[in-house]
């Protein structure tokens, strides 16, 4: 029984290490990995939009290039979105999605249309753009 959990736990652990967003690694042993915090403005009713914010937080946890924090103090980047629904029956939404330096410069802004069925998929390909928009801000600091 106790040969059993051991391995259950070696198992585990050596999973764990491998699983992205669920614990960020340390960022001086992997630099090239960037700290976000998500933030976001989103009224109560807003339906559409607060699943697009959802979906941009579980992108960013899952992506192999950000590790999201709690803390903005801890961020190499902030994304800042708002949003609000377009019509009664909360089936589109429009965002602005502003990338903000830990200096506080702005890196880029867009704006986004999406339908309610499309939020994941449009929040998955915003990740992408994110991360193309922050290598290249990099790459200029």
């Amino acid at each position: 029984m106790r040969l059993a959990l051991l391995c259950w736990l070696t198992l585990a652990i050596l999973c764990s290490r491998n699983a992205y967003g669920a614990v960020c690694p340390n960022i001086s042993v992997h630099p090239g990995i960037t700290t976000i915090f998500v933030q976001s403005d989103i009224g109560e009713q807003d339906a559409a939009a607060k699943a697009y914010v959802f979906g941009l937080q579980e992108a960013v946890k899952k992506s192999r290039a950000f590790c999201p924090v709690e803390d903005l103090r801890a961020a190499t980047f902030a994304v800042d979105v708002a949003g609000v629904d377009l019509n009664e029956d909360h089936e589109r939404a429009a965002f602005s999605v502003v990338i903000v330096s830990e200096r506080g410069t702005m890196v880029s802004h867009w704006v986004r249309l999406s339908s309610v069925d499309n939020v994941e998929k449009n929040a998955t390909d915003d990740v992408v753009k994110l991360e193309r928009v922050i290598q290249k801000a990099k790459r200029k600091g």
